[in-house]
């Protein structure tokens, strides 16, 4: 498993909740509320499931995970257009946090897709799942 300290997506994952909790002091509550503190633990739950996914100890594990904190960013995406949509938060403000959302997504993807292809590669021929020896 990875060793999070060196994990590129978890450096971007904690940059956007950096971000997103300087910003989310401009939205406006009464445009929109509920969505500051959604979109909050939304952005944080990204980099706590991308940390959590480095220490499970299997690659099935850290997928999963991963899976996860790609969810949360899709829902951070949601929660951004809604905030920019209502007027609760400029639309410049957004922007600047969806580009950076978007890089963890993409980023998240790649990962996946490269797990996804290790565990492929690892599977026996016939599909059926390998034994663990005592």
């Amino acid at each position: 498993m990875p060793d999070q300290r060196h994990l590129r997506v978890l450096e971007a994952a904690e940059a956007l909740t950096v971000m997103v909790l300087g910003a989310a002091e401009r939205v406006d509550g009464h445009l929109a509320p509920g969505i500051r503190g959604q979109l909050l633990r939304a952005t944080s739950s990204i980099s706590a499931n991308i940390a959590e996914a480095a220490g499970l100890g299997t690659q099935v594990n850290f997928l999963r995970q991963l899976r996860i904190a790609l969810a949360s960013a899709n829902e951070v995406g949601s929660h951004l257009r809604v905030l920019r949509s209502s007027g609760a938060l400029d639309g410049l403000t957004v922007a600047r946090l969806d580009a950076t959302r978007r890089v963890v997504c993409k980023m998240l993807v790649g990962l996946i897709a490269a797990i996804e292809s290790r565990l492929a590669e690892a599977a026996p021929a016939d599909g059926r799942r390998r034994r663990r020896s005592s």
